[in-house]
Formats: C-alpha cells, structure tokens, sequence
C-alpha cells in the first residue's frame, strides 16, 4: 500500500506546484497588459518673467495634477550656457545661493498661499548676491519634480 500514497503524494505536490505556477504566470500577465500611465504635461506654467531693478521675477501660472509639495522639486539655472544644478528648491521665502562661472546668485520661492506647495499664484525671484544679475547675460530657469518633467522660463538682462 505504501507505493499509491508516494505516487499520490507527487500528484498532490506537483498540481500544488502547477498552481502557484499558473497564479503567477496570470498576474503577470494581468500586470503587463496595462496601460502605462502618461506622463504628466505642462503641470506647472510660468508667467514670463519681469525684470525689476536687475533682477527676475516669475509667478506660476498654471498648476494641474497637484499639489506638489517644494521638497520634491529641483531647480537648474543656467547662464549663458553656463549651468549649475540641479538644487533642491529651498523653503518659503528662503534664498538658496548657486554660483554660475564666476557670478553667485539667490533663488528664493515665494508661497502666496503658506500650504507649503508649489501652487498658482506663487512666484520665484532671481536675484545677484545682493547685486543685480549679470547684464548682458541670457538666462533659464528649470523647476523640475523628480525625473518626470520640468517647467521653463528665459529671459536676458540686455
């Protein structure tokens, strides 16, 4: 009698083990037939930027997909082709100091609304160290959130 229970007790651990098979082969399955998801477009918009007194300023126009928290984002500026970052976005009205080639200047974020998010209605100032920008120099500013986008503004100081 002892042969029919070893065959038996094959039987049972190769269907146990056909099962967990096919359990995995069909989520995966399930898993690679979705759709991936878009990346996200044009989630944050600038204004153009103003130059007052030597310096830039900037608002967020638009803001879909949100909110997004400042500690998530990154910001690279670049000066006549000279760049520098990316640099973790500071706090609300906090200067985070960058040096581009020989010139050193601030970016500071301004949260018109105090959520601590990157929303519409809040702006950036771009300022030298306490000294105008470079002149004749031709600007961008990247804000980006992770690797998946990043919003753009140019401007010159001609």
């Amino acid at each position: 009698m002892s042969p029919p229970s070893r065959v038996s007790h094959r039987w049972f651990l190769l269907a146990v083990f056909m099962a967990i098979g096919l359990v995995i082969s069909t989520s995966f399955v399930l898993f690679s037939l979705q759709p991936p998801r878009p990346q996200p477009t044009d989630n944050l918009i600038f204004t153009p930027a103003s130059i007052v007194e030597g310096n830039a300023s900037f608002a967020i126009e638009n803001v879909s997909h949100g909110p997004y928290a400042y500690s998530g984002f990154e910001f690279r500026l670049v000066v006549n082709n000279y760049a520098v970052g990316p640099v973790a976005l500071g706090p609300n009205h906090s200067a985070t100091t960058v040096m581009v080639g020989t010139a050193t200047d601030r970016i500071s974020w301004i949260d018109a609304d105090g959520d601590g998010a990157v929303s519409a209605g809040d702006s950036f100032l771009v300022t030298g160290d306490r000294a105008p920008l470079s002149s004749l120099s031709d600007y961008e500013f990247d804000l980006q959130w992770g690797t998946a986008w990043a919003a753009r503004v140019f401007w010159s100081t001609y």
